[in-house]
């Protein structure tokens, strides 16, 4: 690897650089140009296990929601539910009566959102959909450019 050492952490566009980079070499190299429909599976079967290393390397697992992401959580989505019925009663001039709909509105819109926040950090069946959809994007990102290789090479042999 270059730059990035081989358990680093990734950003998403280094990961599909990285992964296009390797795809545009294969196909630059690949040898069969005369079978496109062998193409596609040739390049998922050379491809799946480095995209879902790197999809590995940029996407974030389940972990335990520690005292710093309850106070980061509770800031925020109280911040924004307060925003919200602030808002709502400057802009509407409610009264007394729609103010308490309005705040209990923005206390669930608090709670809706901490509640969200807890389950996207510990949940590991969204932590295993997340990295299914980074391994899909990588490979269709990169896919896209190895083929346009090969149709180019291939366009220019025949």
């Amino acid at each position: 690897m270059s730059k990035q050492a081989e358990g680093s952490v990734l950003k998403d566009g280094e990961a599909m650089d990285m992964l296009t980079d390797r795809a545009e070499r294969w196909a630059a190299k690949y040898k069969n140009l005369s079978d496109s429909e062998r193409w596609r599976s040739d390049y998922d079967e050379h491809f799946d296990a480095p995209a879902l290393q790197l999809a590995k390397r940029c996407t974030l697992e389940a972990r335990p929601f520690g005292a710093k992401d309850w106070i980061l959580a509770l800031v925020l989505w109280f911040l924004i539910g307060g925003t919200v019925f602030l808002a709502s009663n400057f802009l509407m001039q409610l009264e007394p009566t729609w103010q308490i709909v309005f705040a209990i509105f923005a206390v669930l819109i608090a709670v809706v959102g901490i509640v969200q926040s807890y389950l996207e950090t510990t949940s590991e069946r969204r932590a295993a959909k997340r990295l299914a959809g980074k391994k899909d994007w990588l490979l269709s990102v990169s896919r896209k450019a190895a083929m346009a290789t090969l149709s180019s090479r291939a366009g220019a042999t025949a």
